[in-house]
């Protein structure tokens, strides 16, 4: 019976101390922060997966940010000059949007104020086949 007790903290041991390595390093990958505001932006899922190259991934991204002080902020896609939303004296906020796109996207906070951007954070695109440029020949005999 002692024996088996050994034998489950040599396997569970190992385990935790893996998983405190790893899960630090994952909470460092899925944040963006800068360091005048220290702000905290975080977009998940990180990754949508789509079955081919080129074609668009749905998938509904929750996007949080979090500051010290309550402050405005309005929410932007890289590249688009129109607001996805804007919050006024918030410190936490949490959304929900619907993704959808065949290239990889980055999400913007910028100041309501200067528009300067505060933080930003990406959903990136990858697919699970190659788009392959070979043409298919249907015969019926």
């Amino acid at each position: 019976m002692y024996f088996n007790v050994g034998k489950g903290i040599a396997i569970v041991l190992p385990t935790l101390l893996y998983c405190l390595l790893v899960c630090k390093q994952v909470s460092a990958n899925e944040l963006t922060v800068t360091n005048d505001n220290e702000v905290v932006f975080t977009a998940l899922p990180q990754q949508c997966v789509t079955l081919r190259q080129g074609r668009s991934c749905f998938a509904t991204v929750e996007l949080q940010w979090q500051s010290p002080s309550k402050q405005s902020f309005c929410l932007y896609q890289e590249g688009e000059e129109k607001q996805l939303g804007c919050w006024k004296n918030s410190n936490n906020v949490q959304i929900k949007i619907d993704f959808e796109s065949n290239k990889s996207v980055k999400y913007q906070l910028r100041k309501e104020v200067n528009n300067k951007i505060v933080a930003e954070a990406q959903v990136e695109v990858s697919w699970q086949h190659k788009n392959t440029a070979r043409k298919r020949r249907w015969r019926l005999f």
